[in-house]
């Protein structure tokens, strides 16, 4: 009785042993990741041409490695470095880029650079971003890096894009903060306030301008009207003297005398006229 319980005991090690240095194994590549097969032995032994899909993959970790890639968009914040103008201006460069990895060339990925991809961000693609703004920066002047600034970038994201597809990176996104030289900074600040000066002042002067006219053309109504009235005042007195005969004068005395004669040193009874009143 001992002896099966010590064999059983012996065989259930056995069990435990076997199964924790079995080679076999799987991997769960998941969505939006490709896993590529790698063979450690054999005449063969290397990157396989074929990409293994999403999903649970069974293999033989003693003979076989899978090395597992995403595929979807990355986004990688470099550190800032400098590049140099053909005027020997240095500006300084921030980039952020976003990118995705060609499927079908992650085997060619692993086979060139046999390293994970956060490392070959930080190589591989970091020069390739360097040189492109290298390259570029090295054909525009200083102001015309900031006064051109999309075509600047659009000559970077030319050669990005060349660059970084033949080795299965596909180019998505570049931005970068440009930051100029203190000089110049200050030569764009002077220039920004004298162009907002030069703007403010024609604005005020487009304003005195028509504040002028609208005081010109409020005086000439003014004065065209006393003018109006004035004429009519002298058309209307020159009718009036017009008017006033003797006869008219006359009846208008008789109208308003009160039938008192004035009383004058000369005595009474003199016929003489009353003012009309």
């Amino acid at each position: 009785m001992i002896k099966k319980l010590i064999k059983g005991l012996i065989a259930f090690v056995v069990l435990i042993i076997i199964y924790a240095i079995q080679p076999f194994t799987y991997e769960n590549i998941d969505a939006g990741n490709v896993g590529i097969k790698i063979n450690l032995y054999g005449s063969d032994r290397g990157v396989d041409n074929i990409t293994i899909v999403t999903g649970r993959v069974w293999y033989n970790s003693w003979t076989t490695k899978i090395v597992e890639f995403p595929t979807y968009t990355q986004s990688v914040d470099y550190d800032p470095f400098v590049v140099t103008t053909k005027d020997a201006a240095e500006f300084k460069v921030d980039p952020k880029l976003n990118y995705h990895v060609n499927p079908t060339m992650v085997p060619q990925i692993y086979r060139q650079y046999r390293k994970p991809l956060a490392e070959i961000e930080q190589q591989f693609m970091r020069n390739t971003i360097y040189d492109a703004y290298r390259i570029v920066a090295n054909s525009f002047s200083s102001d015309s890096v900031m006064s051109n600034r999309e075509t600047f970038e659009d000559r970077i994201q030319t050669i990005l894009t060349k660059n970084l597809s033949k080795d299965g990176f596909v180019y998505d996104q570049l931005t970068s903060a440009i930051t100029p030289p203190e000089s110049l900074r200050q030569m764009i600040d002077e220039k920004n306030a004298s162009i907002q000066a030069r703007l403010k002042a024609e604005n005020q002067a487009k304003q005195a301008d028509a504040e002028a006219k609208v005081k010109v053309a409020t005086a000439t109504g003014e004065a065209q009207a006393l003018l109006v009235r004035a004429k009519s005042e002298a058309e209307a007195n020159r009718l009036r003297q017009a008017s006033l005969t003797p006869m008219l004068i006359q009846q208008e005395w008789i109208k308003k005398w009160d039938g008192k004669l004035p009383t004058t040193q000369a005595g009474g009874g003199m016929n003489l006229m009353m003012p009309i009143k």
